[in-house]
């Protein structure tokens, strides 16, 4: 239930420790948002900012989403393969308005 600014300063928080410590990092949302800024959003210590990572960039993480409806998982994979599903629960919450 936070506001969309706060919700952001958070994950910036995640992202920015997880980077730092070289850590793997769990984040449990019903946003999609927040799973796409963990996915591709990195920490950058030179500029102290997080980035977006280039497409041509190698991605030094791997992000995995899981979607849950009633207790089983109905998703497990990749974000392009979330953006892909042709489940109508799994693109409620990866494409909002999508039916």
């Amino acid at each position: 239930g936070l506001d969309p600014i706060t919700a952001n300063r958070i994950v910036h928080l995640i992202i920015k420790e997880r980077d730092l410590r070289n850590t793997a990092a769990i984040l449990v949302t019903h946003r999609y948002q927040d799973g796409h800024m963990m996915a591709n959003f990195r920490y950058n210590p030179n500029s102290e900012e997080i980035e977006m990572v280039r497409p041509e960039a190698p991605m030094p993480v791997s992000t995995r989403f899981v979607v849950m409806n009633e207790g089983r998982i109905v998703f497990e994979g990749p974000e392009s393969g979330l953006l892909q599903s042709a489940d109508p629960y799994v693109l409620k919450f990866a494409r909002p308005g999508a039916s």
